[in-house]
């Protein structure tokens, strides 16, 4: 369970799209203001969560996680089967964010390494470090055309988020329809 903070904590982390000069010092801000979000003993758990959600929403790109995590089968859906998925996979995102947050206790989160992977992609290195372990989190960003950079993708100790429910979806799919996914969802 405690794998899993690191990659909601850096989910919260940014309200708007970043420019790649800009990548490490607005993670670690963001990372910081989520971080006395939730050691703030005055909010609520709900508003805890709303706040977190707000601060992360604009830095993470759903629609392309949502088309990655399905793969090859995006393309026989429709459009509107497309913005379904969508909003459903947003949600999961989200309320699994809001679950795992909820977790915290006091960890630390230390931005490390920026990597230029390729002239659209970067890596983004941190640590959350416990009372006992130290845990790597590694968010993968991709440059839109706009030459703004968002993140697709959260590697966990060297397993992808994405690629993860990737295998989940296409098992699911194999013996299920396309509705029954988006309802499960």
């Amino acid at each position: 369970m405690l794998k899993i903070l690191p990659f909601l904590l850096i989910m919260s982390i940014a309200s708007h799209a970043i420019v790649e000069s800009q990548i490490q010092p607005v993670m670690n801000k963001k990372v910081h203001q989520v971080l006395n979000i939730l050691k703030n003993k005055t909010l609520t758990q709900k508003q805890k969560d709303q706040q977190s959600i707000i601060i992360m929403d604009s830095v993470f790109d759903y629609n392309i996680m949502a088309k990655i995590s399905l793969g090859k089968r995006w393309r026989t859906l429709s459009a509107t089967q497309q913005k379904a998925f969508r909003k459903a996979f947003e949600h999961k995102i989200k309320h699994s964010y809001v679950d795992k947050l909820r977790l915290y206790s006091n960890q630390k989160v230390r931005i490390k390494t920026l990597q230029k992977i390729k002239p659209t992609r970067i890596s983004l290195e941190t640590q959350v470090i416990g009372k006992t372990d130290t845990y790597k989190v590694v968010y993968l960003f991709y440059k839109n055309k706009k030459n703004q950079w968002f993140i697709y993708d959260v590697r966990l100790a060297g397993v992808s988020i994405i690629q993860t429910y990737r295998k989940q979806f296409n098992a699911f799919l194999k013996t299920k329809t396309f509705n029954q996914l988006l309802h499960s969802l």
